[in-house]
């Protein structure tokens, strides 16, 4: 089995398939820090959002971006949503 590179934030964040299943997030621990720092960043710099660059485990990097909302109409859109 190959370890993961420890200095490198793997994060692999799996969708639902079904509704009411749970949302999973596997990570090596570089890559939690890196998920819990923007997520604290999202809360401490609320008119920003908290940003992580993270790597899959293709070493392929992307983004994952959390963002605070306060209310219902800011949490209903997806974010990938096309718009009409």
């Amino acid at each position: 089995m190959n370890k993961l590179a420890k200095e490198y934030p793997f994060v692999h964040i799996y969708a639902q398939q079904k509704p009411r299943q749970p949302v999973i997030i596997k990570a090596n621990t570089e890559g939690l820090c890196v998920l819990l720092n923007a997520i604290v960043t999202a809360i401490a710099y609320q008119e920003n959002n908290g940003t992580a660059e993270v790597f899959d485990g293709d070493a392929e990097v992307y983004e994952v971006v959390v963002r605070l909302v306060n209310t219902h109409d800011e949490l209903a859109p997806l974010p990938y949503e096309i718009e009409k």
